[in-house]
């Protein structure tokens, strides 16, 4: 590990007789190879903690919630070994959902890189639930490793460096995010890319600006977000250090910085364009809706400023909140993008950092970090302050709101189109680490005075206090079962189209049909392995998603509770027969309960019954398969 920055003050803890293994602990942090085995060890043992009882179920369950999980985790990393290895073709457009349409792939949250990352595993193992369950593991320790090298970059000391990796990698809002977002809890490059960041700064190695082009082309091609929060750090980071150069009236290190960051930039371009072009292309063309219903959905999806000390609703029975949706105007505090829990000691060590580096060497480091924390801390409260979810303060009488820069932020073109502010607090809670780090590493030098091996003591209870701030197990697992069949279409080795019922068009902005049933639909998708009408993606041309409250027979199938349904182009037998054949549905799968067992929307809305019998008089359909999970028909008018 090279040296630290030539802004660090170090502040190793000091050797003492007392207290061996805590010095023990000590002594092998500060070997090469013992120092990075240890602390690998560390973090592999709290992934396995954090995220018990996964570590005994990997083969046949995951953190997940549906429908995000069937799709979001699951059906991406399937795909896209399907799409490279199976199709050869480009993983960015598929054939196989919205069909007969198919769609592009750019602006749904493909999260390319864990696919590709999962190809080796998912071909060793036949499991995709275990390949990414592996995988997520990993990148948990890798985030913690990552945050650690940076931290001690800085500092110079091994524990505070141990302590800003926990902090970032196990973050309760990483942590609810497991459960269907894998492009969000995907954190591993973020600490890199200020790593490589840092490092040029202190080096001028170009080197270390190629390597950080690269990490963020990764952030790009895994989550579109993390890689506009990449470039809005960038820019902090230059401006800061920028400004502290003129004032030095340094301008060499002025173009060296200057120079680094378009060679970085350039770097990106290029590995990103593949992305970056199709995806702009598909926004600026109007096709797609980029903001969804929610009125307006960056303030509904902003955090609340108590939602920053408010426990996470994972800790302890390890269960998200179901409250996204139970207000008009904002997201519940505890809900699944309104847990941004920082912790308490770490927001008080960051302030210690404040006060015990105002006057030392380690000033300008820490007013870095201090502004970064606070820089993506309040834009993540959205474009309105919330406080205990009203953004309504009175003071004399006198009601008003307090508008926040993110009113600004939001009106910037292309990487102002975010549904959700609150996701920005991720690189916050990477400067909050730091700053916790630096604190701890400023405190422990003051010490030495005191008794024996208190240093490493404060830094281990601090550690402690932290792991139950951030306490999640047990975590609440979900398995799915796939009707068996899925496995006798997959056995039909025509090319023809599989309707799944409910039937769902589903985006994060625009939707026809069932959420569920759309999610399950490509789910089931992993097993038959053929085109199906109905899908569930983050972004989809708006058309299609329309499409299928156009088409006979699938009018009412998507919405069998809306009124005027069945029409009479539903009600037309012949017309709904030459309609399937047409599109190529050679099977019907309906399904009672989902793959966790639930009852699907036929079932509660009260039409499962009236959609057998439609489906029982339309000719040309043969049952093959009836229970109470399913009920499946075959269409004998496609061969």
């Amino acid at each position: 590990m090279p040296a630290p920055s030539e802004h660090a003050a170090r502040s190793d803890q000091p050797t003492v007789p007392a207290a061996r293994a805590l010095n023990g602990l000590s002594g092998l942090f500060t070997t090469g190879v013992g120092r990075w085995l240890a602390v690998t060890l560390l973090f592999s043992c709290a992934a396995i903690v954090q995220t018990w009882p996964l570590i005994l179920h990997t083969t046949d369950s995951i953190m997940g919630w549906a429908p995000d999980s069937y799709v979001i985790i699951i059906w991406n990393l399937w795909w896209v070994k399907h799409a490279i290895v199976e199709l050869q073709t480009n993983p960015f457009h598929s054939d196989f959902i919205f069909y007969p349409q198919g769609s592009d792939l750019y602006l749904h949250t493909i999260i390319l890189v864990n696919g590709v990352l999962s190809i080796p595993l998912q071909l060793a193992t036949k499991n995709v639930m275990l390949s990414w369950n592996v995988l997520a593991l990993s990148f948990f320790v890798l985030s913690a490793l990552g945050a650690y090298a940076l931290t001690y970059r800085i500092t110079g000391n091994h524990w505070s460096a141990v302590l800003a990796g926990y902090i970032f990698a196990f973050s309760p809002f990483v942590m609810t995010r497991m459960h269907g977002h894998p492009g969000i809890s995907t954190t591993w490059p973020i600490p890199l890319f200020a790593l490589f960041l840092v490092r040029f700064h202190d080096t001028g190695r170009l080197k270390e600006m190629v390597a950080l082009g690269v990490v963020w082309a990764v952030l790009i091609y895994n989550s579109f977000e993390f890689a506009i929060d990449a470039g809005l750090f960038l820019v902090l980071f230059v401006a800061f250090q920028t400004v502290a150069h003129v004032r030095k009236s340094d301008a060499e290190s002025v173009v060296r910085l200057w120079r680094g960051t378009g060679l970085a930039t350039g770097v990106w371009l290029i590995i990103s364009a593949p992305l970056l072009i199709p995806s702009m292309l598909s926004v600026l063309s109007g096709d797609y809706s980029m903001r969804g219903g929610l009125s307006p959905p960056a303030e509904f999806y902003s955090a609340d400023l108590l939602a920053f000390v408010t426990p996470s609703p994972l800790w302890g029975p390890g269960k998200f909140s179901e409250g996204d949706f139970g207000g008009q105007i904002h997201t519940a505090i505890g809900s699944v993008e309104g847990t941004v829990f920082l912790g308490i000691l770490p927001l008080l060590l960051a302030g210690l950092a404040v006060v015990l580096n105002w006057n030392s060497p380690q000033r300008k480091s820490m007013l870095l970090w201090a502004g970064t924390f606070l820089f993506f801390a309040v834009l993540a409260l959205g474009p309105f302050l919330y406080v205990g979810g009203s953004k309504e303060f009175s003071i004399g009488g006198i009601s008003f709101s307090i508008s926040l820069p993110f009113r600004l932020y939001d009106e910037i073109p292309v990487i102002g189109l975010r549904r959700v502010p609150a996701r920005m607090i991720v690189f916050g809670t990477l400067a909050l680490g730091v700053l916790a780090g630096m604190g701890l590493s400023a405190l422990m030098p003051r010490l030495r005075s005191g008794p024996r091996a208190v240093a490493p003591l404060v830094a281990t209870v601090a550690l402690a206090l932290v792991m139950l701030e951030y306490w999640n197990p047990p975590v609440s697992l979900a398995s799915f079962t796939t009707p068996t069949v899925y496995e006798e279409i997959a056995a039909d080795p025509g090319d023809f189209a599989v309707l799944d019922l409910p039937v769902g068009r589903i985006t994060g902005t625009v939707q026809r049909g069932d959420i569920i049933g759309g999610a399950m639909a490509q789910y089931g998708q992993i097993t038959h392995e053929k085109a199906i009408i109905g899908g569930f993606m983050s972004r989809g041309k708006d058309k299609d998603i329309l499409w299928l409250r156009e088409v006979p027979g699938l009018k009412y199938l998507s919405c069998p509770i809306c009124p005027g349904f069945p029409d009479s182009e539903d009600l037309d037998r012949e017309l709904v027969r030459r309609t399937f054949r047409d599109l190529s549905i050679k099977y019907l799968v309906l399904h009672r309960v989902d793959f966790e067992g639930f009852p699907t929307s036929y079932v509660t809305d009260g039409t499962a019954e009236a959609v057998e019998a439609y489906l029982a008089s339309a000719p040309g359909l043969t049952p093959i398969a009836a229970s109470d999970e399913v009920v499946a028909y075959r269409n004998d008018d496609v061969q």
